[in-house]
């Protein structure tokens, strides 16, 4: 069973290092703030704890979660349940992603049920998530779950297709 936590001071090296298979993968924008992540650690680590416990005027409260099996981090969960409906339409409500080396074993599908859960206990009725086009992994994922097709459009990065997904909570 998958075991999910905030970030803390030691985790900089094994972040970096995730980053890094990322790239090699030609995954190059996985994570959220990664810019500061690896200018300064510290600052990035004091933005996911603030939006975690206090929120931001955009973003309202919001989730930043390492997914670790038996202490082995294998993926990220982001959980932005106070997203704007128009917002949420742009960025999505959850997302996620796991490490190249760990795929195919189930993983997404279990960080979505959890950030469901999540959402369903905080009182939404719906959330948005989004994924390119072409990744049908990720899309396997989100309908296995419930997903339902509501959106195509290049509005997160223009010149490449985003499809949009509902999933009802409720």
């Amino acid at each position: 069973m998958l075991e999910y936590r905030l970030p803390t001071p030691g985790d900089k090296a094994m972040l970096r290092s995730y980053l890094a298979e990322c790239s090699e993968n030609g995954e190059h924008n996985v994570m959220l703030a990664q810019d500061l992540l690896v200018e300064d650690y510290a600052a990035w680590l004091e933005l996911i704890h603030t939006n975690a416990n206090e929120g931001s005027a955009d973003w309202g409260r919001s989730l930043f979660l390492l997914c670790e099996d038996g202490g082995e981090t294998i993926g990220i969960l982001c959980i932005r349940h106070e997203l704007s409906k128009e917002l949420a339409a742009i960025y999505g409500n959850i997302g996620y992603a796991v490490l190249p080396s760990k795929r195919n074993r189930g993983y997404a599908t279990q960080m979505l049920q959890h950030a469901l859960d999540v959402c369903r206990d905080a009182g939404l009725e719906s959330v948005t998530l989004g994924c390119y086009q072409d990744n049908a992994a990720s899309i396997a994922v989100i309908q296995k779950c419930g997903g339902v097709l509501v959106a195509e459009n290049d509005n997160y990065i223009e010149g490449r297709m985003s499809q949009y997904y509902a999933i009802r909570l409720v």
